[in-house]
């Protein structure tokens, strides 16, 4: 890599000594808050991480304190991994999937990862944080976004360690989701996006159709990548600037080597 941290849009990242539940607690907590009671009561948790622990005892050691924590003592629990820095908007979609159906009637989605001191948090495509980020996925009204749709892309044969990511897939899946809500990618606001380094996000994302003024590279330098969070970070960053006005569209899009996750939503 040239030795230029401005060219990569490499800045600051974020370090925490605290274990990744007790992160994705506090974040749901405040999902939680701003749902509301008035709200349906949320019946399902769909965790979400790109490692959990390895023996089944962990495992209910991990649910049961972090539902008990959040008072979701009936809730159903579901886990998401796998899919990489993609996780969380690849539940984001089985969310959408499971509401509409009527299975559940509200969803909260919660994404946290950390790395430990011993590995290294400098990769070929980006510089990691350490973070959690959340959302509640409901059949109800009321809420600042109405997602209007999801998608994916796969191929499997490109899925490889530190593989490249591709903007075919992103085409692909983008091609999807908006025909099936009939919307024009050119009336997009914005993209949020993960934080990789910023000529890769440059060059990918506008190969796949999206304009420059369209990205979110913001938070690249500001927090780095937090594994799958970035696109759920930077959407409620960019409403919160006041970027996104009520009625205008943002897109939602996790690309990983064989893979990409896309969501459309319209701010309410």
């Amino acid at each position: 890599m040239i030795d230029n941290a401005a060219l990569w849009g490499w800045d600051r990242f974020r370090v925490s000594d605290r274990p990744a539940v007790e992160l994705m607690a506090e974040t749901a907590r405040r999902s939680l808050s701003d749902f509301g009671a008035h709200q349906s009561p949320v019946d399902a948790v769909i965790l979400c991480a790109t490692r959990f622990p390895s023996d089944v005892d962990g495992h209910a050691d991990f649910i049961g304190r972090l539902l008990d924590r959040l008072g979701l003592h009936h809730a159903m629990p579901y886990g998401v991994t796998l899919n990489r820095c993609a996780t969380l908007i690849s539940a984001l979609g089985l969310a959408s999937t499971l509401v509409s159906s009527g299975r559940h009637q509200s969803i909260l989605v919660a994404a946290g990862d950390t790395i430990g001191a011993s590995e290294d948090r400098l990769r070929p495509f980006a510089v990691f944080s350490d973070g959690a980020a959340s959302c509640i996925v409901s059949a109800g009204h009321g809420g600042e976004f109405q997602l209007l749709g999801t998608a994916a892309a796969v191929d499997t044969r490109m899925m490889k360690p530190n593989g490249e990511i591709s903007a075919n897939l992103t085409r692909r899946a983008n091609s999807e989701l908006f025909e099936r809500a009939e919307v024009d990618l050119r009336n997009v606001k914005c993209v949020a996006h993960n934080n990789l380094w910023k000529p890769i996000i440059v060059m990918k994302e506008q190969q796949a159709g999206f304009r420059l003024d369209q990205l979110y590279l913001n938070n690249i330098p500001r927090i780095g990548h937090v594994f799958s969070c970035d696109p759920l970070i930077n959407m409620i960053d960019q409403a919160q600037s006041g970027r996104v006005a009520s009625g205008e569209l943002l897109a939602l899009g996790s690309s990983v080597s064989g893979a990409r996750f896309s969501a459309l939503l319209r701010k309410t």
